[in-house]
C-alpha cells in the first residue's frame, strides 16, 4: 500500500499458519491479486466448522467495480455444498456487521464443491435485497492464472444483477440510502419517551424506514411491537380487543410468565386491566421501554378506516384515551410510532365532537425527498457495481424527473439497466437517458396514478390545487395558497411541490408536471379560440369513434343479423338508398364510417330501449340536448369566436360522455 494505492499482498499480521494446507495454497494464490488484511477466525455452527478471512480490493478492482472496503471471504472445506453453508455465511457477516469498513454488498464463498456457483444460483436466486454471493471453487483458484478469473466472475455476477429493482419495502441496510438521519432521530425520540409519526405518499419509503428503525432496535437489543393496521386481523378488532392484542404481544416479546385475564378486556374493565398488566409484565423481567408501531394508521382512524367501528364509532377515541392515560402516568413503559399516508389521526383536533387524545402530542415527520447528493450516492453506489456510471448532469435529471423520490429513481435506473446494450462499464450519457425516460414514461405514469390515488381520495382539494399549478393557473393556486395555506403545506410535505427562492410554487417532479398536463389537458383555462376549436374537434372525434363502436356492439347483441336494418331504418330515405349496400362493420367502422354525427344520434334515440342502460344516468332528452350542443360547435359550423360559457358547457357534456362510456 503506497501513495493511497492498494496493491496485492498480505498484511504482516495475517496468520497464515492457522489455516490447513489446502486453504494456505488458495490464500497464497489470492495474495497475488488481492490485499489480504485479516486472517479472521474459525466459526463453529452446529456440527460444521468454517474459516473466514478479510481481503481488500486492489486499486485496479476498486476502479472496475467501486469496491473499496474489506470483503468477507468464507471457506467451506466440505466436498459437497449444502444450503446450511449460506446460513453460516449470513451468520458470519451478521457477526461482523458492526465493522464500518466492511463491504456490505457482497461476500466471497470458496468451496471444495466444483458446482458451487450453480448451486448458489439455484438457492439464492436474484433477490436484490440479499448480499451478492461470489462463489469460487478450490479448483478454480488452484488452476487460475492472472486476474481474469476474478474479473470475469465479478463482471458476470455484478453486471447481470439488477440492484435497482425493488417493488417491496427494503428489509436490510444493504439497499437503504438517504434516510439514516431520520432513523436515528426517530430512535432518539423513543429513547427520550417521545411519540413519533411518519407520513408520505404510497411508495415513498415509509415501511422501509420502519424496517430500518426495527433493525437498529434489534442491534441495540431493544423491544418493539409492530401492528399492520391494514390487516383485517387488526382493524377488524374493537378498541378493547386491540389493547388485548398489544398486551399479549408485549408479554410474548418480554418472555414473561405473567398471566393475562383475557375476560377482563371488555369495554368496562379494559382500560384499568391494560395498565395493570403492562406494569406487571414490565416489572417481571428486565425493565425496558417498548416501541409500538402502527403501520397504515389511517385504517383505524375515523372517516378513513376499513371497519365501521373505527370509521364511524368511538373506538379511536377510547383506544387512544387508554394508551395516552397509561403513558402520562408511566412514560417509561412505551412510546408509539404512527405510520401512514393520511395524517388526520394526529392533525385533526376533534372527531365526532370528542377531543382527539393524540392531537398535538406526537411529533410529525413527512418523508423528505432525496437531495442531489443522496441521489448521486444511491445510483452510483449500486450502479457502479453493475457497470453503470451516472455523472452529475444525469443525477440532476434523475432528481428533477423523479422529484427526489427514491422508489421512482430506482425504477427508472432499473429500466435503463435492462434496456442498455454494449460493453460495461459504461457512463450513461444524455442521449441514452433521454431515450430511456421517453420509453419509460408510460410506466412512470402508472406509478403516478398509484401514488396520487390516495391524494385524490383523501385530499381532493389539494389534488385540484396541484392540477391548477400544473396547468399554469397561478391565479387560482396563489389565491388558495393565501387563503388556505394548509392545502399547500400538505403538498410541500408530500414532496410534490416546492417554493422557489423568488416565492413561486413549482411542481417538484418534471415528469409529474407533464403527467398532470396530459391527464387534465381538457381543464386548461385561458385558451385562444383556436385552442378551443382544437379541443372540441379532438374530443368530438373521440366521442364519435366510441359511439360507433358502442352502437355496433349493442345492436349486434339485441338484433343479431338484423342490426344493419336498424341502422338503415334510422336514416333519411335518400341517405338510406345511398348506403344500402354497406355492411354493419363498414357502416359503424370506428374511423371509416359514412354516418354523420347527427345520424348516430338519431340511431341511438330511435333504439333507446337498447341503449338506455349504456348511457345511464343520462336520460333520452338529455342525450339529444348534449349531442345537439356538441354538433352546433363543430369546426365547420361555428363562428370564429366561441363564448366561454358555451365552451364550458360543451366541456361538461364531453366529461359526462367520457365517464359513462369509459374512454
Amino acid at each position: 500500500m503506497s501513495n493511497g494505492l492498494i496493491s496485492a499482498g498480505m498484511h504482516l499480521k495475517f496468520n497464515l499458519a492457522r489455516f490447513k494446507a489446502a486453504e494456505k495454497s488458495i490464500l497464497n494464490k489470492m495474495k497475488e491479486y488481492w490485499y489480504l488484511t485479516s486472517s479472521g477466525e474459525r466459526i463453529k455452527i452446529a456440527n460444521s466448522v468454517y474459516d473466514y478471512f478479510l481481503i481488500k480490493p486492489t486499486s485496479f478492482f476498486t476502479e472496475q467495480f467501486s469496491l473499496d472496503k474489506e470483503i468477507v471471504c468464507v471457506f467451506s472445506s466440505y466436498d459437497k455444498f449444502e444450503p446450511r453453508t449460506l446460513d453460516a455465511v449470513n451468520h458470519i457477516t451478521e457477526q461482523l456487521s458492526t465493522r464500518s469498513r466492511l463491504e456490505s454488498i457482497c461476500v466471497i464463498l470458496i468451496s471444495k464443491d466444483n458446482e458451487v456457483e450453480d448451486k448458489v444460483k439455484k438457492l439464492y436466486g436474484n433477490d436484490p435485497d440479499r448480499k451478492i454471493i461470489i462463489p469460487f471453487s478450490y479448483q478454480e483458484i488452484y488452476n487460475s492464472t492472472g486476474d481474469s478469473l476474478y474479473l470475469d466472475k465479478l463482471r458476470r455476477l455484478f453486471y447481470s444483477k439488477d440492484l435497482f429493482s425493488f417493488n417491496s419495502p427494503l428489509k436490510k441496510d444493504l439497499q437503504f440510502f438517504g434516510r439514516s438521519q431520520l432513523v436515528t432521530e426517530l430512535i432518539q425520540k423513543h429513547n427520550t419517551s417521545e411519540h413519533t409519526s411518519i407520513f408520505g405518499l404510497r411508495k415513498s419509503g415509509k415501511t422501509s424506514v420502519v424496517y430500518a428503525v426495527q433493525r437498529k432496535l434489534d442491534l441495540e437489543n431493544k423491544k418493539y411491537i409492530s401492528l399492520d393496521c391494514e390487516s383485517p386481523s387488526i382493524h377488524g378488532l374493537r378498541w378493547h380487543q386491540l389493547l388485548l392484542k398489544i398486551i399479549s404481544s408485549y408479554k410474548s416479546i418480554k418472555k414473561s410468565n405473567i398471566r393475562i385475564e383475557e375476560d377482563r378486556y371488555d369495554e368496562i374493565n379494559c382500560a384499568n386491566q391494560f395498565k395493570e398488566d403492562f406494569l406487571k409484565i414490565y416489572n417481571s423481567t428486565k425493565h425496558e421501554k417498548v416501541l409500538i408501531v402502527f403501520d397504515e394508521i389511517e385504517r383505524i382512524t375515523p372517516n378513513t378506516s376499513s371497519s365501521d367501528h373505527w370509521k364511524n364509532g368511538n373506538d379511536f377515541i377510547l383506544f387512544w384515551q387508554t394508551l395516552r392515560s397509561v403513558y402520562q402516568e408511566h412514560n417509561y413503559l412505551y412510546t408509539y410510532m404512527l405510520v401512514g399516508t393520511n395524517p388526520n389521526s394526529v392533525e385533526q383536533s376533534q372527531f365526532f365532537e370528542h377531543d382527539n387524545p393524540i392531537y398535538a402530542s406526537v411529533s410529525i415527520h413527512y418523508l423528505p425527498c432525496f437531495t442531489l447528493e443522496q441521489v448521486e450516492e444511491m445510483v452510483n453506489t449500486l450502479g457502479n457495481l453493475m457497470g453503470l456510471h451516472f455523472d452529475k448532469e444525469i443525477c440532476v435529471k434523475l432528481k428533477n424527473d423523479c422529484g427526489g423520490h427514491p422508489f421512482l429513481i430506482r425504477q427508472l435506473c432499473s429500466f435503463i439497466h435492462k434496456n442498455l446494450t454494449g460493453k460495461r462499464p459504461i457512463s450513461i450519457d444524455k442521449v441514452s437517458y433521454n431515450q430511456a425516460i421517453a420509453n419509460y414514461r408510460s410506466t412512470l405514469y402508472e406509478y403516478f396514478d398509484m401514488m396520487l390515488n390516495v391524494l385524490g381520495t383523501w385530499y381532493p382539494e389539494e389534488y385540484e390545487l396541484l392540477i391548477h399549478l400544473a396547468l399554469d393557473d397561478k391565479e387560482t393556486f396563489d389565491y388558495y395558497a393565501k387563503e388556505l395555506p394548509s392545502y399547500v403545506d400538505h403538498l410541500i410535505k408530500f414532496g410534490l411541490i416546492e417554493r422557489t427562492q423568488f416565492g413561486e410554487y413549482i411542481l417538484n417532479l418534471e415528469s409529474l408536471d407533464q403527467y398532470l398536463k396530459e391527464k387534465n389537458k381538457f381543464k386548461k383555462i385561458n385558451l385562444t379560440d383556436e385552442d378551443k376549436q382544437q379541443e372540441i374537434s379532438l374530443r368530438r372525434n373521440r366521442l364519435e369513434k366510441k359511439l360507433r363502436e358502442t352502437c355496433k356492439n349493442v345492436l349486434k347483441i339485441y338484433h343479431g343479423n338484423k342490426a344493419i336494418d336498424k341502422v338503415l331504418s334510422a336514416l333519411q330515405e335518400k341517405r338510406r338508398q345511398t348506403l344500402n349496400s354497406n355492411t354493419l362493420e363498414t357502416m359503424l367502422h370506428p374511423t371509416k364510417s359514412p354516418l354523420f354525427f347527427i345520424e348516430i344520434m338519431n340511431l341511438v334515440t330511435r333504439e333507446w330501449g337498447c341503449f338506455s342502460n349504456v348511457f345511464d344516468p343520462i336520460e333520452k332528452s338529455r342525450f339529444v340536448f348534449m349531442m345537439e350542443d356538441i354538433n352546433k360547435l363543430r369546426a365547420d359550423a361555428h363562428a370564429k369566436d366561441i363564448e366561454m360559457h358555451d365552451f364550458e358547457q360543451i366541456r361538461l357534456h364531453f366529461e359526462k360522455f367520457e365517464k359513462v362510456l369509459s374512454y
